[in-house]
């Protein structure tokens, strides 16, 4: 792989032929090809539905000389953000198991003429290795799946954790068969087209993980690829279909009764070694589970002794919540937030403290509601009461469930992802501001183990301020692209774009101002995605940008796009010089001078024709060119002044028009009688010299 597809590289989509602008790509005339990297070929009219992933779409590709011919894209779907960040690990991972990623970047999509994500991969997969929909009991051979499955795939594990990569959709829908007969050629497919864990399902995943959105899962970790992979392999070899016609929250339900391991072993009967195995990964504890130094022990004929995971906790009597009953706290804080009005009910009538107190009989639990019901006292009694108090129940109750409040249900560290998606797809945002604003996803935070706490709260409180400030770089935009680092820029400005950094933009404003003429350029999520991104460099001229003044504001943009454009080395941008030639009208009117006014707009027309934004910036930044202008406007308007002062006493005088002059008339007079006599005074005295 070259070194600028070891990468997703930075270029959009192009024509075939060379000398298009490589700025914005366009279909091909003949065939509908978008080319991308200008060596990759993608023919829209190719699909290749095995290979789909829900609204992900995979596609025929040709490569040029330099690459491989047998290759496949997939399209992401813009309202799914793929992982772009970790692609660059994955790419690094070299290992001929997986699917082997050769390029990705942006391609401009004909059918929606709008930039997409697109991610270039070697087509060596062949079929995925079972045919229908998320099957439970495949029925494998033992022996076939230990000696062609399991080795390989804990050797991709192993290459993974070296790399700090989470894979994140390993189970059987996300592996095939390599084109070969009994899994000889296992390969495991990708994992970035969609945020992580996306298109698991809830099956393969850890309770906690399975409970969350979709999309709001977090990254995850080692622990939750081993438990996937353990799942997988229980999947394979079994014969029983118990699942079958059971909702993604029956399973879980079944898991927290049971656990995880006897859930999915059920009657099924295997070896000993086999066994071994499955109940190592599917330890429900991740502090229990297997890691892949144990699986390796394992595989190098080491047995290990047994670890004793703790039992969850199960009530004597059950506690009525609604029209269900519950014997278990982690059951009850999956649903307390479905019915906040009851939670409060059994709240404020002390049956829930009663029941964990007589019929749960844990210590640690009863303590942890109990502070939970204390700090929900400090809530605003507003119309969100019951939701939040719900909210700090349900931690408590189960700490390590994801956080729930009005239908919202995230990992903390997942909620980026969401709240990006809900931005994207126009739902309600009210839930995701009380989230943030409110401090009981902090006290959740806090009751998680295992996790960076200190780290999330301090994103979280950041975000609380963001929201309080009225700055254009803060508020809600803020916090999408401060919470989820690989968010594209969501301006409407820029809808037709897929912009994941300030060069980007810079060059999706070109091909805008190229083929449009926006009455704007920059809003509120294009200063907060600049911000977040840049900040060293966008962050001083923020008062300019959000200035009153249309001068003030549209200089700001200037200077911000100067900055961009001389930091990166970035190209000539002719077209962004137009637009801001035909807009400097607000900043041409702050000369008086007309004739400096005119020599600046003959000025800016040639640096325009340039493109040189770093160079029209300092044209305007020149402190000469105002001061002496205003210097010269001052001396006008004193003389201007001095002239009304004389006019005005001229105008008095002729009031009296029958005097108007005398006086002056007199004393003119005097001095030329005065100049007369003296002339002839001195004729008369040089007379009488001479005459001597």
């Amino acid at each position: 792989m070259s070194q600028t597809n070891v990468k997703p590289s930075d270029v959009t989509g192009e024509q075939e032929a060379p000398d298009e602008s490589p700025v914005s790509g366009q279909e091909s005339p003949v065939g509908r090809l978008v080319t991308l990297n200008a060596d990759i070929k993608v023919d829209c009219d190719a699909p290749l539905p095995h290979l789909d992933k829900g609204g992900v779409k995979a596609y025929r590709a040709v490569g040029s000389a330099k690459i491989e011919n047998e290759i496949f894209a997939l399209i992401c779907d813009k309202s799914l953000i793929p992982r772009t960040i970790g692609s660059i690990k994955y790419a690094n991972i070299l290992n001929p198991n997986m699917a082997k990623l050769i390029a990705a970047g942006k391609i401009l999509w004909p059918d929606t003429k709008e930039e997409r994500y697109c991610f270039i991969y070697q087509d060596s997969l062949g079929k995925p290795i079972f045919a229908g929909n998320n099957p439970v009991a495949m029925g494998l051979n033992p022996d076939l799946v230990m000696e062609n499955i399991v080795s390989p795939m804990i050797h991709i594990l192993m290459d993974m954790r070296d790399k700090d990569f989470v894979h994140g959709e390993i189970w059987p829908g996300n592996m095939f068969d390599g084109g070969s007969s009994g899994y000889k050629k296992i390969r495991l497919g990708e994992c970035l087209s969609a945020p992580a864990s996306y298109y698991l399902p809830a099956l393969y995943e850890p309770i906690e993980r399975a409970l969350a959105d979709p999309i709001a899962k977090g990254l995850g970790t080692c622990a939750d690829d081993l438990y996937s992979f353990g799942v997988s392999l229980a999947v394979m070899m079994r014969t029983t279909d118990w699942a079958e016609g059971l909702s993604d929250e029956q399973i879980i339900e079944r898991k927290l009764e049971k656990g995880s391991y006897s859930t999915l072993i059920g009657k099924d009967r295997f070896s000993g070694a086999v066994l071994e195995l499955l109940r190592g990964l599917l330890y429900d504890d991740p502090e229990q589970r297997w890691t892949l130094d144990d699986v390796q022990a394992w595989m190098d004929g080491r047995r290990l002794s047994p670890k004793q995971s703790a039992k969850r906790v199960k009530a004597t009597r059950p506690l009525i919540l609604g029209d269900k009953k519950y014997t278990r706290p982690e059951l009850l804080a999956k649903d307390v937030t479905k019915n906040p009005d009851d939670t409060l009910r059994i709240i404020e009538n002390s049956d829930l403290q009663l029941w964990i107190e007589r019929a749960i009989e844990d210590k640690v639990v009863k303590s942890r509601v109990e502070q939970a019901i204390e700090d929900s006292k400090s809530f605003e009694k507003n119309a969100g009461y019951a939701e939040r108090t719900a909210c700090a129940v349900a931690t408590a109750l189960y700490p390590q469930c994801p956080v729930r409040y009005k239908g919202v249900i995230f990992t903390p560290d997942g909620f980026g992802k969401l709240l990006s998606r809900a931005y994207i797809t126009k739902q309600d945002m009210q839930a995701f501001v009380d989230i943030l604003r409110h401090t009981f996803v902090m006290d959740a935070i806090r009751g998680r183990a295992g996790t960076d706490t200190v780290a999330l709260i301090s994103k979280f409180d950041s975000c609380r301020a963001f929201l309080n400030q009225q700055t254009l770089h803060m508020g809600l935009e803020r916090c999408i692209y401060f919470l989820d680092n690989e968010c594209y820029c969501l301006s409407p400005i820029l809808d037709k774009f897929y912009v994941r950094t300030p060069e980007e933009m810079v060059d999706a404003f070109e091909s805008l101002c190229a083929s449009s003429k926006p009455d704007i350029l920059f809003d509120r999520h294009v200063i907060s995605f600049l911000s977040v991104k840049d900040r060293q460099n966008i962050d001083p001229y923020i008062p300019d940008l959000g200035a009153s003044e249309p001068f003030k504001r549209l200089l700001g943009q200037l200077r911000v796009l100067a900055t961009l454009q001389k930091r990166s080395s970035l190209p000539s941008y002719p077209a962004i010089a137009g637009w801001f030639e035909r807009n400097m009208e607000p900043v041409y009117e702050r000369l008086h001078d007309r004739k400096k006014r005119d020599r600046l707009k003959m000025k800016m027309e040639r640096l325009a024709r340039a493109g040189d934004l770093t160079k029209i910036a300092i044209l305007f930044d020149d402190p000469k060119l105002f001061e002496g202008d205003v210097i010269d406007f001052y001396q006008a308007m004193e003389q201007y002044r001095t002239l009304e002062e004389e006019r005005g006493l001229i105008e008095k005088n002729l009031e009296n028009k029958k005097n108007y002059g005398q006086r002056t008339g007199v004393q003119m007079a005097s001095v030329v009688s005065m100049v007369l006599a003296a002339l002839i005074i001195l004729g008369m005295a040089y007379r009488y010299f001479l005459m001597g």
